[in-house]
């Protein structure tokens, strides 16, 4: 892989975002290379956590505008129909997701934190939509993700006025989970991860479908969702007898 770098190790598949002289642009061979990496994470059992980065100044400047013309953001458009599979996985993946956000983070980038189940910045992390600077219609889901995340207003603003923002209002308005000083990004997320990770990944997985099925329908459905659900977790019962040993001997 020559646009991400992507390694395994303690359960988290960790990739990094590798085109740093573009501040991480994406190009169609970097969607491909995502796309490649997430299934391999999907298909290895060992691996209960993805967490995307970027190298260098930024985790991504979104779309690489140099490396498309305006027929790759139509409809259809081979660099966006691969964007699209790489949302899919992302949604889909049964793993947790993380983005970790530092320096840039516009437009088809933007778009693509939208898909991880969580997303910490640094403090000074610029955020940004620019479809309508650039006239292009968003096709990776940003019309209706990003207003169900901050509201529809502040989507609506955000986008018209293609404006900036910095990780303490992005973290205020809900559009990011934590904003944290730069030179402890890493350490932070890695103590969040380490949470996670000590929790029961068999019930993470099962509750995080239920959380996505049930964000798509009204809630009325949702709840029926969750209470028709298969819950008999083989790890309940070691749990749950771990515990009460501990706390009775």
């Amino acid at each position: 892989m020559n646009n991400i770098i992507y390694n395994k190790s303690n359960a988290i598949a960790h990739i990094k975002l590798n085109r740093p002289e573009v501040l991480n642009a994406f190009n169609e061979a970097m969607l491909h290379e995502l796309k490649a990496a997430l299934e391999d994470a999907e298909k290895d059992a060992a691996i209960k956590l993805v967490l995307v980065s970027g190298e260098g100044r930024a985790f991504s400047a979104g779309v690489d505008l140099k490396a498309t013309d305006a027929s790759g953001f139509q409809k259809g458009g081979s660099f966006m129909e691969v964007g699209m599979e790489v949302g899919n996985l992302f949604t889909q993946l049964s793993k947790v997701t993380i983005a970790q956000v530092h320096g840039y983070c516009f437009t088809g980038a933007l778009e693509m934190m939208l898909f991880f189940d969580m997303a910490f910045c640094t403090e000074d992390t610029q955020f940004g939509d620019t479809h309508t600077k650039w006239a292009v219609m968003p096709r990776w889901g940003m019309s209706q993700r990003l207003a169900r995340r901050v509201g529809l207003n502040k989507a609506k603003e955000l986008t018209f006025r293609a404006m900036r923002i910095k990780g303490i209002e992005a973290e205020r308005i809900g559009l990011v989970n934590r904003a944290f000083k730069s030179e402890v990004l890493e350490a932070e997320v890695q103590k969040i991860i380490d949470e996670i990770l000590g929790n029961s990944f068999e019930a993470i997985a099962a509750i995080k479908k239920l959380y996505n099925q049930g964000y798509e329908t009204t809630l009325k459905e949702g709840l029926l969702i969750e209470y028709n659900a298969d819950t008999d977790l083989q790890s309940t019962s070691e749990n749950l007898s771990d515990f009460q040993n501990k706390k009775f001997q």
